[in-house]
């Protein structure tokens, strides 16, 4: 099963020196830019991820619940 591609996880794009950092997916492109600031866009079927994103979004939501964060307007 492939590793879904998601924003700000390190990937390797075929033909091209690597690791990318994926900016943004979209529609099944993924904006990439290198360490040296250069951008390049390609098909997240042509990606291999080298390493996932830590700072996953809904683990961190979790443990802002869990922690007691502040109120919100729902709470």
């Amino acid at each position: 099963m492939a590793t879904e591609v998601e924003s700000g996880d390190l990937v390797q794009a075929a033909g091209h020196a690597g690791p990318w950092t994926v900016i943004e997916v979209r529609q099944g492109m993924a904006l990439l830019e290198h360490a040296d600031g250069h951008k390049l866009s390609r098909r997240t079927t042509t990606l291999t991820v080298v390493r996932k994103n830590s700072g996953n979004k809904a683990a961190a939501v979790e443990s802002d619940s869990e922690e007691g964060a502040s109120p919100t307007l729902f709470d």
